[in-house]
């Protein structure tokens, strides 16, 4: 009888510690699955938020073909953009991670690809816009003034009125605020070219009488070979000035504020306007 219990007590030992050792097994499985499942939950979590991240950390920069110094332009001997907004941009790659990339592009069809999200941004005023509602822009980047350039000497009390009738270059698609009234009454006459180049070749050959541009361009091509030996006059005082900004996607305020910082911060060291000062140079 004794005997009969200690058995019925070893097998119900043996019965018990066999379950005991069951159920810690298959707790420490289902915790090991439950581990290996959430360490794939984690990492799915983080590539996607890696995914998301990096579709963030893109800007796209429409240029207007060729390009334009000091801003943003191509070197003879280069295919990586230089100017004062890549030396802006350069930085916000730098300190928030974001990937540049440019696109060639006209002026004209670079707004409509701004409207229709294709890029994300380019260089303009919001003077020149058809919608400019419809965008944001950033902290300004400079002053850009448009002089009249002739091949005849201004007078020292020179004003739009002495020059009524005559022909003026203008860059095709550009608007002109300054002399939209002048145009659109016929005080002026505007005829269209396909860039500064030509616009200015216009005025050497008497094709126009004057024409219309910004002073770093102008700067820039009269400083060239082809114009050494012409004389190519500026009016005494701009006809326009606007401020120039980087224009932004309205659902890119994040991406606007940070570059206001960059710039403001560009702006007090002084380093903006070295930018400017050595891409004008490098330009020519």
């Amino acid at each position: 009888m004794f005997f009969s219990k200690i058995h019925l007590l070893c097998t119900y030992s043996s019965y018990y510690s066999a379950d005991v050792l069951y159920k810690v097994t298959k707790y420490r499985c289902n915790l090991f699955n439950m581990r290996s499942w959430l360490k794939m939950v984690n990492l799915f979590y983080l590539l996607l938020l890696s995914n998301i991240c990096q579709a963030e950390s893109k800007l796209t920069f429409g240029v207007n073909s060729p390009g334009s110094p000091p801003y943003v332009y191509l070197t003879k001997n280069s295919t990586e953009y230089k100017g004062v907004i890549p030396d802006i941009l350069i930085k916000l790659k730098q300190l928030h991670g974001y990937q540049i990339n440019y696109i060639d592009s006209f002026r004209i069809r670079t707004e409509t690809f701004l409207y229709n999200g294709d890029i994300d941004s380019f260089l303009s005023s919001s003077n020149w816009l058809k919608f400019p509602g419809k965008l944001i822009y950033s902290h300004p980047v400079a002053k850009h003034r448009s002089y009249l350039y002739s091949s005849q000497p201004f007078t020292g009390k020179f004003k739009l009125e002495d020059i009524l009738g005559v022909n003026v270059c203008t860059r095709r698609g550009y608007i002109y605020p300054a002399l939209r009234e002048y145009f659109s009454s016929g005080k002026l006459q505007r005829i269209d070219s396909s860039n500064q180049l030509s616009m200015l070749n216009m005025v050497k050959i008497n094709r126009c009488n004057m024409a219309v541009m910004h002073e770093f361009n102008a700067l820039t091509i009269l400083s060239s070979e082809e114009f050494q030996a012409d004389k190519i006059y500026q009016s005494p005082f701009p006809v326009d000035v606007v401020d120039l900004s980087i224009i932004l996607r309205p659902e890119l305020i994040e991406v606007k504020q940070l570059l206001d910082d960059i710039i403001i911060q560009m702006k007090i060291s002084g380093e903006l306007e070295a930018s400017l000062r050595h891409h004008i140079k490098a330009g020519k």
